[in-house]
């Protein structure tokens, strides 16, 4: 897990810019973008006749991908045609420094009823490892609970059941940001685990639903009707034709802890078994959708 250092208050620091020039010698025309205040930014470059972009901080280079001027991998293209989600259009497509041949990660946009989101694909050993979308950009995992702003800190320190295990900044394609913290509890004599989403602000947009999960999770949802916002934004989502989610708590659900509400929601497809995660707050409201694309 990542171990982030505080930097000189800089626009952007020395130690950064070394990072970058140490796997990139014949890096050129860098631009910054800070996603983490002082810690870590995103970097585009030339190399050549390549462009890239990576995450770095003072001490590593996090990820780097390059972009190619292939639209996307006709492997990958083959797929997704016989998906539920095929009709969309890529663009942007990226493959990761590092991969060996014929190995392949790639990250692309890919524009689906208007909505542009971040697809990432996985192919190793000959075969499909991994491919979904969603609206998240990057992922930074650290474990210094305090780069969480105080009210969120605030929040889990007033349960002294909770432990901390792990912070995750989740940066959006239009580069808002959420932190999605791991703690674990004691559940009967059980080590369990829980996420909370947290705005960049530190305001509770959503938690998972390991508090108040039933053990049969064959039974019907806890709840007899869904918020009117939540039912206006399934029924009013293209994508979601043709899905179903069917009304057992292991597709449906609301968590419920200290007072807070909040739902988790599957839609999978019946005939390719391709699906969608769909979280929302106490009012119904979307927070997180994350839509997954079946594979044989």
């Amino acid at each position: 897990m990542n171990h982030l250092e505080p930097l000189e208050p800089e626009p952007v620091p020395s130690k950064v810019i070394a990072q970058v020039k140490q796997w990139y010698p014949n890096a050129e025309n860098l631009v910054f973008k800070p996603l983490l205040e002082k810690l870590v930014w995103e970097v585009k470059f030339d190399e050549g006749a390549f462009k890239h972009s990576s995450l770095a901080d003072s001490t590593k280079i996090w990820e780097t991908y390059r972009f190619s001027a292939e639209s996307a991998p006709p492997k990958m293209l083959a797929m997704v045609e016989k998906s539920a989600f095929k009709g969309g259009t890529f663009s942007a497509n990226r493959d990761m420094i590092g991969t060996v041949a014929p190995d392949e990660r790639n990250r692309l946009i890919y524009n689906l009823h208007g909505t542009d989101y971040v697809f990432n694909w996985v192919f190793v050993d000959n075969r499909v490892a991994g491919a979904a979308f969603e609206e998240t950009l990057y992922w930074i995992l650290y474990s210094d609970m305090g780069l969480l702003p105080q009210k969120a800190q605030a929040f889990i320190h007033a349960d002294p059941l909770l432990k901390f295990e792990s912070l995750e900044l989740k940066v959006e394609l239009d580069f808002k940001k959420y932190y999605n913290v791991l703690v674990s509890f004691d559940q009967a004599g059980v080590k369990t685990y829980a996420n909370f989403i947290f705005s960049e602000g530190g305001d509770l947009k959503w938690f998972s639903r390991a508090f108040n999960e039933p053990q049969d999770l064959t039974g019907p949802p806890n709840y007899d009707k869904l918020p009117d916002a939540m039912q206006q934004y399934l029924d009013a989502s293209p994508e979601l034709a043709g899905f179903s989610s069917q009304p057992i708590a292991a597709m449906q659900w609301m968590s419920e802890y200290r007072g807070e509400k909040c739902y988790w929601i599957r839609y999978l497809n019946n005939t390719t078994f391709d699906f969608c995660d769909l979280q929302f707050d106490k009012d119904g409201n979307v927070v997180g959708k994350s839509y997954f694309i079946y594979f044989q």
